[in-house]
């Protein structure tokens, strides 16, 4: 509790410095205290829920196996609700600061892994197995290892396939489907996704101490 206050003081002395009036900063203060509450009930099931984890509006978690949100994450439900699912057995670990955005849908068989600070649009998909086997509509294949590393921005309606590992820093556009790796600090986009362009690595903004060649797992 007392990291979550003192982390909304000090989004508040934020706002102040920007000159937001006293109204807008009730209305705020009361929002993030109705996220974080939100985020104790609705994702009671999580098996680890990390420090001033928020949800605007309720998602949609269905958890057999293992679920891990890190710190600050916020999953906002604003539309439609975000899905989280987890099978018997499975593991799905949501890093620290990221951002979940409505619609976006998870699901996890074997292991999905999402990297610290990442943001991901509107009604995105992230699945480790294709859920059914081209021949046999009855049998889900085994799932793939689901990887997005650290700063990965995901835009609006992305199909993330299994098995596909996404570098650090990328940036993956609207619309595409990935089915393939993606080298760190890429830019892709398209059907199926390819590299459009390069982002320099020496102009991102890293947290003190930050590598990029952290465990992933």
């Amino acid at each position: 509790m007392k990291y979550v206050i003192k982390r909304a003081l000090t989004m508040l002395n934020r706002d102040m410095k920007k000159g937001i009036s006293p109204a807008r900063l009730i209305r705020r203060a009361a929002r993030y205290s109705y996220e974080i509450g939100g985020a104790r009930l609705w994702l009671r099931d999580v098996n680890e829920l990390d420090k001033g984890v928020r949800c605007y509006h309720k998602p949609h978690v269905v958890n057999d196996g293992t679920m891990r949100i890190g710190r600050n994450t916020l999953l906002r439900s604003i539309l439609v609700p975000v899905e989280l699912t987890c099978s018997d057995g499975a593991l799905l670990e949501i890093g620290e600061d990221c951002f979940i955005n409505y619609g976006v849908s998870i699901g996890c068989t074997k292991h999905i892994s999402i990297g610290d600070r990442c943001r991901i649009g509107p009604y995105s998909m992230i699945i480790d197995t294709p859920f059914h086997d081209v021949y046999d509509r009855l049998k889900r294949p085994e799932g793939q290892s689901t990887v997005i590393e650290t700063d990965v921005w995901i835009g609006a309606k992305v199909s993330v396939m299994p098995g596909v590992r996404i570098g650090h820093g990328s940036v993956v556009g609207t619309g595409a489907v990935v089915t393939k790796d993606v080298p760190a600090y890429s830019v892709v986009g398209g059907v199926p996704a390819k590299i459009i362009d390069t982002l320099d690595p020496d102009k991102f903004v890293m947290p003190p101490g930050f590598s990029p060649n952290r465990d992933h797992r």
